[in-house]
């Protein structure tokens, strides 16, 4: 036999040799990995106990375009501590949560977790939906999401309904925020199914038009939207209207400075603007299937009022029941205070009846209450 011939016997031996120092050096490598945690971190308190509900931590239902940028938008406001994302499709929330965990390395104490179950919100101070979908199909889920915002389908409103009621059994102190259109409709659907008090379930809302509002108002003026005040109420998109002794700039009434504002004999012609909030949002609606930069923004913009208790007043989509003639539950925007925990007050809304016609907002309460029941009967 050559020198250089190698017997079975012989080569088994060195395999085994090898496999044995890998083994050694897998043991050392573990042990140098478990002897510096041990020595950079002192157990003051056993990790595993339970300490109860968890006071910043948010959970997001659907990963859809919405669902992501609310996520987003929470990790670099910095006012939560823990952000659990949930979506049925394993694949798709698997890349979000790559994609969004890396955020969290640029900011400082917020953990970002996944979760194919609900049962995950359990001990969230906020639960956001973004997504009733629950089709598995990311194409068919999108071509969905783009007529969703005005034209919820029977399936959409009946994931909705069994979304609302599982989620406030799993997480019964929380505050529902609704970021699915029509605000309304689902708002009032998710009322009327979990085991939620209302002043704990709102959504954006006429935020969204005041802001647009705001925005225009600054740009005829040539002034930044930051230094104006003005709000809209009724519903988000054609069922809203402008208040216009609202508007401010810089302190100032508009009305002061032009008392015909908002009637047939302005000559600057405010009411387009009204017009113009309305097609903005149409358009966009139209493109991109919701606004949702606008909904993510003012529903991360309601967390740090709720987490941070800062009792500012938003145009939000809120329960007016026994205000403004209104004798059952109904769900439309109007000025409120959000505290802590959820609507703490509404604030009443004074009719002029030179500036604003008291019978318009009733008429639009009649519309967005028939609205409600129409698309309610489909389940």
């Amino acid at each position: 036999m050559s020198e250089y011939e190698i017997t079975e016997e012989e080569s088994n031996t060195n395999e085994e040799k090898d496999i044995s120092s890998i083994q050694k050096e897998t043991i050392v490598e573990n042990d140098l990995a478990t002897e510096l945690k041990n020595t950079l971190k002192i157990n003051m308190i056993d990790e595993s106990l339970d300490i109860g509900p968890t006071p910043y931590k948010v959970a997001i239902i659907g990963m859809n375009e919405l669902g992501s940028a609310t996520a987003f938008l929470l990790i670099c406001k910095q006012v939560v501590t823990d952000v659990i994302i949930i979506d049925r499709n394993e694949k798709r929330l698997a890349a979000e949560y790559a994609d969004l965990s890396t955020c969290t390395t640029f900011v400082s104490g917020v953990n970002i977790q996944a979760s194919t179950q609900l049962a995950s919100c359990e001990g969230a101070r906020i639960v956001i939906l973004c997504d009733a979908n629950d089709d598995d199909d990311d194409e068919e889920r999108k071509n969905q999401n783009i007529t969703q915002s005005s034209f919820p389908n029977e399936k959409i409103l009946s994931n909705l309904k069994t979304l609302s009621r599982t989620i406030s059994s799993y997480a019964p102190d929380c505050i529902m925020i609704i970021g699915i259109q029509p605000f309304e409709v689902m708002t009032q659907l998710c009322a009327s199914n979990s085991m939620l008090p209302s002043y704990r379930i709102m959504a954006p809302g006429t935020m969204i038009d005041s802001a647009h509002f705001r925005l225009l108002i600054g740009e005829k003026l040539n002034i930044s939207p930051a230094s104006i005040t003005g709000i809209m109420i009724g519903g988000h998109g054609h069922n809203n209207i402008p208040l216009w002794n609202s508007i401010t700039v810089g302190g100032i009434h508009l009305l002061s400075e032009n008392s015909s504002i908002g009637t047939l004999n302005d000559k600057e012609n405010w009411n387009q603007l009204h017009i113009n909030v309305n097609q903005r949002q149409e358009e966009i609606n139209k493109i991109k299937g919701t606004e949702v930069w606008s909904i993510s923004m003012a529903s991360s913009e309601l967390v740090e009022c709720i987490l941070r208790n800062k009792r500012e007043i938003h145009t939000v989509t809120v329960n007016i029941k026994g205000y403004y003639d209104v004798k059952t539950d109904l769900f439309l925007s109007i000025p409120a205070i959000i505290n802590q925990n959820g609507v703490s007050h509404l604030i009443t809304t004074n009719f002029n009846s030179h500036y604003q016609n008291e019978n318009e907002f009733s008429n639009i309460i009649q519309n967005i209450n028939k609205i409600i029941k129409e698309k309610l009967n489909m389940i």
